[in-house]
């Protein structure tokens, strides 16, 4: 044993440094790719054509969502006041049942002028007894402002019906049809017309007939 360290102590230099270099040496590890080139910048009329397509859409979306929140307006604005006649009638009430419930928002159909100051609009009702559709035009009274958005706009309705689908008694559907008339009340008379009392008819005075004057007879003839 000794023999061997001794003969391993007198091994030459060069020989270790032969079997190190016989060694797998480690491989350098490859060099990540370059990132690709950005793209080339949008430049020209193509470029400005997208954005002006771009702008047109904006503005067109937002031309659509203003017009569809102004019939939302009115569409709010006018059926209240047609659910406030509808209720006022003794019809409809006894035919669906109290309370009168306004349908979706959605479910309604509505068409408006340019100016929007006339509407025609059919929107679902509901009760306890039944449903129906009601119908009616309106016009919009006062004088145009640019804040009736932010306002309650007054409606005068022309014309008013009511379709209703019913149960009977011995369970079936029942369609029936009412007319709305305008429950409004005459307004009252001006008060000097309450004061006023009937004339008396003046009677016709009696007309004098005059009275025939007596003519004389002509005097006789004398014979020759």
């Amino acid at each position: 044993m000794l023999a061997a360290r001794r003969h391993a102590a007198s091994t030459p230099a060069p020989l270790l440094l032969r079997r190190l270099s016989a060694q797998p040496k480690p491989q350098p590890k490859a060099a990540p790719p370059p990132p690709p080139p950005p793209p080339p910048s949008d430049e020209g009329a193509a470029a400005w054509a997208r954005r002006a397509a771009a702008l047109s859409l904006l503005g067109l979306t937002g031309a659509v969502a203003a017009s569809a929140f102004s019939d939302l307006s009115v569409f709010l604005s006018c059926s209240s006041q047609a659910m406030e006649k509808a209720t006022k009638n003794q019809q409809i009430a006894s035919a669906i049942g109290e309370p009168i419930m306004r349908g979706p928002w959605y479910s309604a159909s509505i068409a408006v002028n340019r100016a929007r100051r006339s509407v025609s609009c059919t929107f679902p009702v509901s009760g306890p007894q039944g449903d129906g559709l009601l119908k009616f035009k309106a016009v919009r009274l006062g004088e145009e402002s640019w804040f009736r958005f932010l306002q309650r706009s007054d409606w005068e309705i022309l014309i008013m019906d009511a379709i209703l689908d019913v149960r009977t008694e011995d369970g079936k559907r029942q369609t029936m049809r009412v007319t709305v008339a305008d429950n409004t009340a005459a307004p009252p008379p001006p008060a000097d017309c309450r004061t006023c009392k009937p004339r008396a008819t003046p009677k016709p005075k009696p007309t004098a007939v005059p009275t025939p004057v007596p003519t004389s007879a002509p005097p006789p003839a004398q014979e020759k």
